[in-house]
């Protein structure tokens, strides 16, 4: 037990494995939530989390119902929605389409006008995709007693016919009444419904497994590699316990290491889940989640996620043998993570390459990557052919585990015992063509180091390549009302001319027909049926009158100098609503983390820094370089954040009146008629640029003070990412002000809360810049306090 526990200090001991663990399981709590982040076609989590809450309490008929229901209000709010844009953009060609669905419209078009329906998303087109979803969900899991009667008079009735009673081998029957004798025993299960996007998502989430094979590539480096390269693997083996119980303490230690890495990457996951989607009761039957529904045992999911992380641990360990092996094995290094990840790679591509109904599906399924796929193993029911003759999946995958794990384990062990395992001498690459040097310059060279050795311009790259991606796939919902807000008001956006309020009252001609209806409707002259060719009319008659009696008649005489602005464009921008800031504040925090922890740390480390200082050059000069480096990159950053969002609303709603005062849009009714919306935009990407800055500054000086890159990174990234992640994820408290949000958030900081409050948002960028100044003087004074303690 000596042995196992001093090999179990080697990677626990030290803060290099866990400092690293903590940064991997960073990374995929990160690669989680964009996995699930809300987008155009996927309901944010709230959602899922708000319809479980009103789920719960309710029997499984009472589910139903109030799922059908709202799935058809929905579905029917849609397409009354659909018939009005189709009406905006000019199309009136669809009056036999109402007339088709006239009692659709009778029972929901005058709730789709008030809009007095709830929704659990952002608009309906999301809602939709929600509850057709969790509709489609429900009804899997409701007819799980039809699915098992199902499977019996399949048996039944295919035993009868005579294609299969003749099949050569026989598998075919074999299969169906295996099947058969399975699922009898289950008529009795309970099923408890609730949307499993949370439970599904922790444990099957992709990028989880990557993670774990990294992780096992980390131990293996620390409790083989490392001793191998260095030598000391020679002297242990040595000793009198040093070959064959050292490595099975080796083996002991990786097991429990790995152990300990699943408990935490999967306890992430459920965590995250948990508070963004909900998990739902765990003493429900794991037949209640539709994706594991055809699971044949009689357990509860709690009991499902205790076997799950244990079957996860086996087959990870039986992966984690092969990375052992071949670090041990491979003369270099490079070599050993080569053949690690080469064998999972090659078995990755023959699991792809063969269907599951193949006879040879067994080798599909008799391999190391599928020993992961847990939720194949244990949620599901299938037969494999095995010589004419079905064998249960679970039976092929334990089998193969115990059959590679064994012989994996024992040549490890053989390795470790007998072979001579010498370090090999390092060598230098030679680059067959000679270098040539040429003059640099101090600002030169550090961008080299911060953009090309610190990886920042991959980073940076990267970074605005997905804001690309996210400004060109981003979809915006306008109904309507907003279509015709928007005819009217970008025409007379501006100040109020004569020129506006002719333009204005021709427009109000339209309606004239329509008024003349009314007033004989209301008179007893004709019946209200008359009013029905006029329903896209009124609509579009609604939204004149609001602005001609809310933006003009009460909102510019109650506020002399305003102008008008088509604000909708401006407020998504500045995020009156939703979360875009929070998300920004935390993929803007990362990649400050990322790209600044190393340009002093990597100095500082080898102690590059003291030599520095003592060229000519050395002090107050290369700090300021190193600087005025990060300035322009966190400058890049700060873009980054904003590119995504102005290439959005600049498509689809404009940003017209940019000279207008502030103060023409309702909610910035307190701001001085001096600041224009323009001045209101460079304030909102200034805020920005000092978050950025005020980040970076941070980040190089924990850099510098820790002198190593790995600490620097993870204590920034949980500075800058946890406040912002926990509110993403559900956690509504506010506490994502405790990071750099209200920065990225400061143009909505000015929203009229009484004139008292103007000054917050000045107040933060003046501290942020103060405080990004003042650790750029303490780095600039320590790099001269190294070459002065040089001089002396």
């Amino acid at each position: 037990m000596s042995l196992f526990f001093a090999e179990l200090r080697k990677v626990w001991g030290g803060r290099v494995f866990p400092v690293l663990l903590a940064i991997l399981a960073s990374a995929n709590l990160l690669l989680l939530w964009m996995g699930t982040r809300p987008t155009a076609k996927q309901p944010p989590a709230s959602a899922y989390r708000a319809v479980g809450a009103e789920l719960n309490g309710k029997s499984m008929e009472e589910k139903g119902t109030y799922l059908r229901e709202k799935c058809e209000e929905i579905e029917s709010l849609v397409k009354i929605g659909q018939y009005y844009r189709e009406l905006a953009y000019g199309d009136y060609g669809l009056t036999q389409y109402r007339q088709d669905n006239a009692a659709m419209f009778d029972a929901y078009e005058q709730e789709y006008r008030d809009k007095s329906y709830s929704l659990f998303t952002d608009n309906l087109n999301t809602e939709y995709r929600l509850f057709s979803q969790l509709q489609n969900e429900y009804d899997t899991v409701a007819g799980y007693g039809d699915f098992l009667q199902g499977v019996q008079a399949k048996a039944t009735q295919l035993s009868g016919i005579s294609i299969f009673q003749n099949d050569r081998t026989g598998y075919d029957l074999k299969n169906i009444e295996l099947t058969a004798q399975v699922y009898a025993g289950l008529t009795e299960t309970p099923i408890d419904y609730f949307p499993q996007k949370g439970l599904y998502t922790a444990i099957s989430y992709a990028f989880t497994d990557l993670i774990l094979l990294a992780s096992m590539l980390l131990l293996a480096l620390i409790l083989v590699r490392q001793e191998r390269d260095s030598g000391l693997l020679s002297l242990v083996r040595s000793l009198p316990g040093g070959r064959l119980k050292t490595a099975l303490a080796k083996l002991a230690a990786f097991a429990a290491s790995l152990l300990v890495v699943l408990t935490v990457l999967y306890g992430v996951n459920l965590a995250y889940c948990s508070a963004s989607f909900g998990l739902g009761s765990l003493n429900r039957t794991i037949q209640s989640v539709p994706a594991l529904m055809r699971c044949t045992m009689q357990i509860t999911v709690g009991q499902y996620l205790l076997r799950f992380l244990l079957a996860k641990w086996a087959g990870a360990f039986v992966m984690g043998l092969w990375v052992m092996l071949a670090a041990l094995v491979a003369k270099r290094a490079a070599a050993g993570w080569v053949g690690a990840l080469a064998l999972p790679l090659a078995m990755y591509g023959i699991r792809a390459a063969i269907p599951a109904t193949s006879h040879w599906n067994v080798i599909k399924y008799a391999n190391m990557v599928s020993l992961l796929q847990t939720n194949e193993l244990l949620g599901n029911y299938r037969n494999l052919f095995w010589f004419g003759s079905p064998v249960s999946l679970p039976l092929v995958e334990w089998l193969t585990a115990a059959v590679l794990g064994g012989g994996l384990f024992a040549g490890f062990c053989a390795v470790f015992a007998k072979a001579q395992l010498l370090p090999t001498a390092k060598r230098s690459l030679t680059l067959p063509f000679s270098h040539t040097t040429r003059a640099t310059s101090v600002p030169r060279e550090e961008g080299r180091k911060l953009l090309l050795m610190n990886g920042a311009a991959v980073f940076l790259a990267a970074f605005l390549a997905f804001g690309i991606y996210q400004g060109v796939t981003s979809e915006s919902y306008l109904d309507a009302d907003e279509i015709y807000y928007a005819y009217y008001m970008k025409h007379i956006s501006g100040p109020w001319r004569t020129e506006s309020y002719n333009w204005l009252t021709e427009q109000g001609k339209e309606f004239a027909p329509m008024l003349e209806v009314q007033r004989r409707v209301i008179g007893g002259e004709l019946s209200s049926d008359a009013l029905l060719a006029y329903n896209s009319l009124q609509q579009k008659y609604t939204v004149y009158q609001q602005i001609v009696q809310s933006n003009i008649q009460y909102y510019l005489k109650q506020n002399p100098g305003a102008w008008l602005v088509y604000e909708t464009g401006y407020r998504k921008l500045f995020g009156f609503t939703g979360t875009a800031d929070v998300q920004d504040t935390l993929l803007a925090g990362l990649l400050c983390a990322l790209c600044f922890s190393g340009l002093f740390a990597m100095e500082r480390k080898g102690g590059m820094d003291e030599i520095l200082a003592a060229t000519p050059l050395g002090r107050k000069y290369t700090a300021k370089a190193k600087l005025r480096q990060s300035t322009l990159v966190a400058a890049g950053i700060a873009f980054g954040t904003v590119l995504p969002h102005l290439w959005q609303i600049l498509r689809d709603y404009g940003l017209p009146a940019l000279l207008a005062p502030a103060m023409s849009i309702s909610e910035l009714q307190a701001v001085p008629k001096c600041i224009t919306l323009s001045d209101l935009l460079l304030f909102w990407l200034l805020c920005r640029f000092a978050a950025c800055l005020c980040m970076s500054r941070i980040t190089l000086w924990l850099g510098q003070k820790l002198g190593n890159l790995l600490p620097a990174l993870f204590i920034s990234a949980v500075a800058y990412c946890l406040p912002a992640l926990l509110s993403l994820s559900g956690m509504k408290n506010g506490i994502e002000w405790l990071g750099f949000y209200p920065l990225f958030h400061a143009a909505a900081l000015w929203q009229t809360q009484g004139d008292n409050t103007l000054w917050v948002p000045i107040f933060l960028l003046f501290v942020a810049f103060f405080l990004a100044w003042s650790i750029g003087q303490v780095l600039v004074c320590d790099y001269e306090r190294i070459g002065a303690s040089d001089e002396v």
